[in-house]
């Protein structure tokens, strides 16, 4: 096989996943067992091209060319790559704990749920293996229109808000900002291919590098930008296994690799062209930041608190992106690998514990770890890691980013990012301590991780990838290098 080839075959597999999930939905064993396979096949893509760039290769699909210098195009490169394969090994975990879900809870339309669970993630492989500024921009409207039919799965009022607040936002911002951000982009450059090294150094004035970041910016919903993060809080209602490919794999981490994308490859040395639209919004990710991390302790729905949480680690890829330099970029790209293990994590551990215990409230998690113990030590891990501890992989994204601000000469900035970790462990820490050490519930239903290992499994897999990414950091390292030059 081809590098080419495999790279047309991970971004098309989904078609065939979703359509066989669909066909195959009875007998469930079946459709099950085709879910997983699909799945695995995808990893197993994946990791092909992630060795296929470490040792040097390159393959690009072009499948359209609508204007002059302009393709829908995919690529491999190093982000674009260790993105892929973050969504689809976790998505192996994934697969596995939605048959889980879906089994406990009886869920009226699995298949359905499972089809666009697939079509989801072939957009966020969109996302990250696009090659230039045109397809980047048609797979998030992709992405988008597949993740929209899981925030609206559930059906019902409040359902059809979200799902409607998630189209709005995401495609008014794609259209009205970032389409054109993306023109303009085109009529400086005559070409939107990404570039190491910016396609826009030297060719921008303070004045239009300041108005184009300020547009990709907000432009990128998906990054959940205050106040773009409202679909991110709206959706937080949607099914657990919706939740977690929304916040964990495909939505918010593709949002994360369009910021860094456009900082890395668009603008390069130009972002020192545009410091003042730079600065101030770093500043309001950072405020974004706190603010979240505050508003998490006043929800007491757990998947709300999550919500937010993830918008906390979201919104520190956007601030590494903008640091200018390859110590943000590569802070920002450990901290998109370590927000996806993490939030998976805890949002499969938290579907766990609903699917078997229905328990859904903050108040409600006192003690489960007396009975969930290998559940809630996962939930536990992840929360450490999404808190910024040592030796958990969301702490050394944190450490880079605290170093990159100092760098830069933003010290503001490296308090804000330790003040937003603070109050991470404010929401998230309690939450943990009283899951493992309060005594156990006496209206405690059965004993759940006896129940089904596809429900414990993958949490506790998902909680050691935390600790996995450590080990990799200076590979990691190595192998994003050529994505960044030295910003002067």
């Amino acid at each position: 096989m081809t590098p080419e080839l495999a790279l047309l075959a991970l971004l098309a597999i989904a078609l065939p996943h979703a359509g066989l999930v669909l066909l195959c939905a009875r007998p469930p064993g079946l459709r099950d067992a085709v879910h997983l396979i699909c799945a695995c096949a995808a990893a197993g893509l994946a990791i092909y091209l992630a060795n296929a760039v470490a040792q040097g290769e390159h393959a690009r699909v072009v499948l359209a060319r609508p204007l002059p210098n302009v393709d829908l195009a995919f690529a491999i490169e190093p982000l674009g790559v260790l993105t892929a394969l973050m969504v689809a090994g976790l998505g192996v975990l994934h697969a596995a704990h939605t048959i889980g879900v879906v089994r406990a809870t009886q869920e009226r339309a699995p298949a359905r749920l499972m089809a666009f669970l697939a079509l989801t993630t072939a957009g966020a492989f969109g996302v990250a293996l696009s090659a230039n500024l045109f397809t980047l921009f048609v797979s998030y409207q992709v992405l988008t229109l597949a993740a929209f039919p899981l925030v609206e799965h559930e059906g019902g009022e409040e359902a059809g808000r979200a799902g409607r607040l998630f189209l709005a936002v995401l495609l008014t911002s794609a259209i009205g900002l970032f389409l054109p951000a993306m023109v303009w982009t085109y009529a400086i450059a005559g070409e939107l291919d990404f570039q190491p090294g910016g396609v826009l150094a030297g060719r921008v004035d303070a004045l239009t590098a300041n108005i184009l970041l300020t547009l990709f910016m907000f432009g990128i919903a998906a990054a959940a930008l205050p106040p773009m993060h409202r679909w991110l809080t709206g959706s937080s209602h949607a099914p657990l296994p919706a939740l977690v490919s929304i916040q964990a794999l495909t939505v918010l981490p593709a949002g994360g690799v369009g910021v860094l994308k456009v900082a890395a490859f668009v603008f390069g040395p130009a972002l020192a062209e545009a410091a003042l639209a730079k600065n101030a919004i770093i500043a309001l990710a950072g405020a974004g930041m706190c603010v979240a991390a505050l508003a998490a302790l006043s929800r007491q729905d757990v998947r709300e608190r999550l919500s937010y949480s993830c918008l906390v680690q979201a919104l520190a890829v956007i601030v590494g992106a903008l640091l200018a330099s390859p110590v943000g970029f590569f802070a920002a790209a450990l901290q998109i690998a370590a927000l996806s293990c993490s939030a998976a994590t805890l949002t499969m551990a938290v579907g766990s514990i609903a699917a078997i215990t229905g328990r859904t409230q903050v108040g409600e998690y006192a003690g489960l770890g007396r009975l969930m113990p290998w559940t809630l030590a996962g939930f536990a891990l992840a929360c450490a890691s999404m808190i910024g501890l040592p030796p958990f992989a969301g702490a050394w994204a944190k450490l880079w980013l605290i170093a990159a601000s100092a760098g830069a000469g933003l010290i503001w900035a490296a308090v804000i990012i330790g003040m937003a970790a603070a109050l991470t462990f404010a929401h998230l820490g309690p939450l943990a301590a009283s899951a493992l050490a309060a005594p156990a519930p006496s209206d405690a239903h059965r004993r759940p991780d006896g129940a089904s290992l596809l429900l414990a499994g993958p949490v506790i897999l998902g909680a050691i990838a935390t600790l996995w990414l450590l080990t990799v950091a200076d590979n990691l390292a190595t192998f994003l290098a050529p994505i960044w030059t030295p910003i002067q």
